[in-house]
């Protein structure tokens, strides 16, 4: 190997002496891993030691129970801005960066909305210079591995931490918590939170569980090894998995716990870096912000209260106008299971002191503001939120005008979404296009340029030539052309989320089918050929959710066999979604269906994503796409949030199907399929649609959603309008943007 003086070489190689007795030339990947990791975090660690002393104003902490942050090696050395010298070293060492990235292992500590935007929030924090801690747990096994067998989901844990994690060190200190009369100890990993933009770096603290008491053999004495190692588990496994099924008592009160041991660790934290600085604990408003992300560490807020008033002293009045002043909740979901509740008597099993000062408050509620946070002898945190915290933010406009409550608490945000993480960094074609036009897709005065470019005949071929080369490298990753039957120029129609009922796959899948049989009916019905693109995880515990996945695979099945139809639609599914698959997967769309009903519909961020890489986008008429007025071409189909409310009433999916052709077709074809075609028993989705009365509006919403795609493909062929259309939606979707909207927050 030849000497050059590449400091990060000599840092690698310094680093395998100490650790690993070991000259570069001899070292395994994970090694030469270890050891780039480890030469970047001594910049890194400079930084983040500096951004700590840096305190202006408050102090921002964000509690979220899910975080996206996707692999931190590539945007390190962006952050530094290494890129030469590490490619450098790599060439040297006979290595590339893809060998490294692949060998990392991705931060499982999310997969939802929530996560996006929490991860979004706290790198816009560290971009603008604001200090903030961002907490977590420190979830072991992380969010389930899912593995597609025979049309079935099948789940596994996705241990991310199996090889460790270099990115995080181990704090000094811990706390003990108190749950269940027993005791355990939280402890305290960091992780860096940098942008790509500057070098300041926040805080990722992460709670990972362990029991107080070791094992000792000589309590052994009955031989009964549960009992023994009862305590030790769990402790232990408390911090293990995020979300487990919490469809029975156990899987509850397990997710209950979790959250308490958060909010716990949490609040002592704050309160000990509070005190560092202070010493009044009624000043604590004018220096602390706490952001809730989502439901999940509602309890926060009351532990807060009580540390105030059991801790400190603090009337109770006094308690919650504190409260108020510190905490502000921003809501990501609107699935109707989002709003968590749990028995009061759970929280008495945990800890009977909460309890006490839970009975306390909703005493408090009842008195000041004719409300109860405790109904039905649950606890619910939606109640929490609007009684403790001053503001409550949704990202849709749509959403807070129609929620008729009180409209000083509740308020939107125009939230946006990371550009460099989903657009900028992962999608090289496309930056390579617009730097020849002098235009960063991050910056929103360069953006405007692109008003100019319209009908520009060299940007439109650049553009397409972009995009096809996205989607034959999308097939190549994923291995997806097995049999050379998939075409790159076809509509590349994608869904990709969790799967839910709001989310509304289910009507996805239907209307690929009614298309299916119009197609049989008359192969001559001039369409677009489209390849449907289903991708995300379904609950392990959610039945329908379960069910919908094995109908597209069966649906699959189907439309594979037959050999005139696979021309024109196709389906394909993404098994495992994470961040990493997400950044390979949105270059390559052409088309992002966004389907949930606009009384369920916040922000879709992968909405949001598809289009900063240059997609169309289809609709339900709710969400975002009010939040200001200034055009975007996105289709919209179904009826609007008023229409949904004033007409569900009187809607039976009963003599609907009757009624309406179109979906009574497609269902009595799926019935009566032979399985050898369909391997899918249909009825059962049926079924449970006309027992709950379509409440998800699958068969009412399917002839718009089928109108509005036949009217896009026609567009598809006008290339020039296609691109237009994705221009006139990015000049829309860059209004929304984090920068601007950081203050209201703070």
């Amino acid at each position: 190997m030849k000497k050059v003086n590449n400091f990060i070489l000599k840092r690698i190689q310094n680093f395998l002496y100490s650790f690993y007795a070991k000259d570069v030339e001899d070292a395994r990947i994970n090694e030469i891993y270890d050891g780039l990791v480890k030469a970047l975090l001594q910049d890194i660690g400079k930084n983040w030691s500096d951004s700590k002393k840096y305190y202006e104003g408050k102090e921002l902490y964000i509690l979220s129970f899910e975080y996206n942050p996707g692999k931190f090696l590539s945007s390190a050395i962006k952050s530094l801005n290494y890129e030469k010298e590490v490619n450098q070293c790599l060439s040297i060492l006979g290595l590339s960066m893809d060998d490294l990235i692949a060998y990392e292992r991705e931060a499982s500590l999310g997969n939802s909305e929530i996560g996006f935007g929490s991860w979004y929030l706290a790198k816009e924090l560290s971009k603008n210079k604001i200090k903030s801690i961002s907490y977590a747990l420190r979830y072991e096994s992380g969010g389930m591995k899912q593995k597609i067998i025979d049309g079935s989901q099948f789940i596994n844990s996705n241990e991310w931490l199996y090889k460790g994690n270099k990115w995080e060190h181990k704090k000094a200190f811990s706390y003990i918590i108190k749950m269940e009369n027993k005791q355990l100890k939280s402890v305290a990993y960091d992780m860096p939170i940098f942008n790509e933009e500057n070098d300041y770096v926040n805080t990722l603290r992460l709670w990972k569980a362990e029991s107080i008491n070791k094992i000792n053999y000589l309590n052994n004495t009955s031989g009964d090894l549960k009992n023994f190692y009862n305590d030790y588990i769990d402790n232990n496994s408390l911090t293990q998995f995020l979300y487990l099924d919490n469809s029975t008592y156990e899987g509850k009160l397990f997710r209950l716990k979790q959250e308490y041991f958060y909010s716990v660790s949490s609040v002592q934290d704050i309160l000990r870096r509070y005190f560092k600085k202070e010493d009044d604990i009624r000043k604590i408003d004018k220096k602390i912000k706490v952001i809730i992300s989502d439901i999940h560490p509602s309890l926060a807020i009351l532990e807060f209260i009580r540390c105030l008033n059991v801790g400190y002293g603090l009337e109770l009045d006094e308690c919650v106008k504190l409260s108020k002043n510190i905490f502000n909740h921003i809501g990501f979901l609107l699935t109707p299971d989002s709003r968590e509740y749990y028995d009061i008597e759970m929280i008495k099993l945990i800890d009977e002191s909460m309890y006490d000062e839970i009975i306390n408050l909703d005493k408090y509620c009842k008195d000041n503001l004719d409300l109860n946070i405790i109904e039905n002898q649950q606890l619910r945190y939606d109640r929490v939120n609007y009684c403790f915290v001053g503001k409550y933010f949704y990202l849709s406009k749509t959403f807070v005008e129609n929620y008729k409550i009180d409209y000083k608490k509740f308020s939107y945000i125009n939230f946006g979404i990371d550009r460099d993480m989903y657009s900028s960094s992962n999608n090289i074609n496309l930056e390579n296009v617009l730097n020849n036009y002098g235009i960063d897709i991050k910056n929103d005065v360069s953006l405007e340029k692109l008003n100019n470019l319209k009908n520009n005949s060299n940007l439109v071929d650049d553009l397409e030539e972009a995009k096809c080369k996205n989607k034959l490298s999308f097939i190549e990753s994923f291995d997806l052309d097995k049999n050379k039957s998939l075409n790159p120029y076809s509509i590349f129609d994608m869904q990709l989320t969790m799967f839910h009922e709001a989310k509304r796959q289910l009507l996805n899948a239907i209307n690929i089918a009614s298309i299916y049989y119009m197609l049989k009916e008359n192969s001559n019905i001039s369409i677009s050929p489209t390849t449907y693109i289903f991708s995300g995880k379904a609950n392990d515990g959610y039945y329908m959710a379960k069910e919908i996945i094995k109908f597209i695979f069966a649906l699959k099945h189907m439309i594979d066999k037959d050999r005139l139809i696979k021309e024109k639609i196709k389906i394909i599914f993404i098994e495992d979604l994470n961040v990493e698959k997400l950044k390979l997967i949105y270059p390559a769309c052409d088309v992002y269906s966004n389907l949930t009903l606009p009384i369920f519909d916040n922000q879709s961020f992968e909405m949001m994503h598809s289009i900063f890489n240059f997609s169309n986008a289809i609709s339900t008429k709710g969400g975002v796409l009010s939040n200001f007025n200034k055009e975007n071409k996105i289709y919209t189909f179904g009826k609007t949030y008023d229409e949904l409310v004033r007409t569900q009433k009187t809607y039976s999916a009963n003599d609907f199907y009757y009624k309406n052709d179109i979906i009574k077709i497609t269902v009595d074809n799926l019935i009566n399929e032979d399985y050898n075609n369909l391997p899918y028993n249909f009825k059962n989705i049926f079924d449970y649609i006309i027992s709950y009365n379509d409440s998800f509006l699958i068969f009412k919403d399917n002839k718009d959603l089928l109108d509005t795609r036949l009217k896009l493909g026609k567009d598809y062929l006008d290339k020039r309008k296609w691109i237009n259309n994705e221009i006139s939606n990015i000049l829309w979707a860059k209004e929304f943007n984090l920068d601007k909207n950081l203050e209201i927050l703070k």
